[in-house]
């Protein structure tokens, strides 16, 4: 190891503290053994779709891989993965995100929006997909807008 480099020592004493406090199914996430805040998520999530938006996949699919691994809880770091799939041109990828971010959080526009987006390149999907941009019309959210331009360009 680096002499240079300072890592932080899991105590028992975090570990505990962190199971005796957290409502879970299983066991705690990296993040949360490393008490990283919400807060901190949101940044790194930041980070990574400004990477994104920039032009800079690579590096946005670098932060987002760290962030998922780091708390796989995360549905909209899943979201945020699948559209670096689908820049990528990778399909089964950015399905295999969108399904994990649907079933984190199922109601959430996001979700449903980057699930049908993770289906509709599957011609045996292509009905669901429909049927879920269908039900994200109206409102005015970005996910509406979304789900009206998709819809409009492939004639569902």
């Amino acid at each position: 190891m680096d002499p240079g480099l300072e890592v932080e020592v899991l105590e028992d004493r975090r570990l505990a503290e962190v199971l005796a406090t957290a409502d879970r199914k299983g066991p705690p996430t990296l993040a949360e053994l490393m008490g990283m805040t919400d807060e901190i998520g949101e940044a790194i999530l930041a980070i990574a779709e400004g990477e994104l938006r920039d032009g800079r996949v690579d590096a946005a699919r670098t932060i987002l891989e760290g962030q998922v691994a780091a708390n796989p809880k995360d549905p909209a770091a899943w979201v945020l993965l699948s559209r670096v799939h689908r820049v990528l041109r990778e399909p089964l990828a950015a399905r295999f995100c969108a399904e994990l971010a649907w079933k984190l959080e199922p109601g959430s526009p996001a979700t449903r929006l980057v699930r049908a987006e993770g289906l509709l390149p599957f011609e045996s999907e292509r009905p669901a997909a429909l049927e879920l941009l269908q039900g994200l019309l109206g409102g005015g959210s970005p996910e509406a807008e979304r789900a009206a331009a998709l819809l409009a360009a492939i004639g569902g």
